[in-house]
């Protein structure tokens, strides 16, 4: 009796190690196109952003990055955004990754009232984040950077924070949420958004 428990003990063990062998055995994919939207919150005025995307990856250590977007907000008030970036990520353990990554973005305003057309915002942004796996088929993100902004001549900086849970449908196929917060100028930028993602 008491070896056919120890088979038993070692067989059930056996099988959550082989139940557990694959859960974080997946690596990330930095090639991939995406697209998404966002409420946008500036100082209590709200836009919707919308946003297409994609990353590629020019081998393990090193990939680049890039979207177009248009942020709208509700009075008469729009801008269009272009962002490109590079970054590497390093792997921290079986299951998660570091992503350090440098992005510049330009934003340019579209509105019928003179004051506020042809605003030019651009922004140099270098941030870390972390890539995890919570389970089989949910990632994890955090992130933190630190933002260097010019409006039409005038510059500030600021930290910019945000987390997020992604969701794999099938491997390739996934879609997320997040969040934001930006503290670079006077006003504080709050961001939720959600996102479809297709890797490569």
């Amino acid at each position: 009796i008491r070896r056919q428990r120890q088979m038993c003990i070692r067989d059930r063990g056996f099988t959550s190690a082989i139940a557990a062998g694959p859960l974080f055995a997946k690596d990330f994919s930095y090639t991939y196109v995406e697209g998404g939207f966002a409420d946008v919150e500036v100082d209590n005025d709200d836009a919707d952003q919308i946003y297409g995307g994609g990353s590629l990856a020019l081998d393990r250590n090193i990939f680049v990055r890039g979207s177009i977007g248009n942020l709208d907000y509700n009075r008469n008030l729009e801008f269009d955004t272009v962002s490109i970036g590079v970054g590497t990520p390093r792997k921290l353990s079986d299951r998660s990754d570091l992503v350090m990554a440098l992005d510049y973005s330009f934003a340019e305003s579209e509105s019928t009232n003179p004051v506020l057309d042809n605003i030019d915002i651009d922004t140099l942004t270098g941030s870390v984040m972390s890539r995890t796996w919570l389970t089989n088929n949910i990632e994890g993100n955090l992130s933190a950077g630190l933002a260097y902004q010019d409006v039409d001549g005038d510059s500030d900086s600021g930290a910019v924070l945000g987390a997020g849970l992604r969701v794999y449908i099938v491997p390739q196929f996934s879609v997320a949420g997040n969040i934001s917060r930006s503290f670079v100028g006077d006003y504080d930028t709050d961001s939720v958004g959600l996102n479809a993602r297709l890797s490569f």
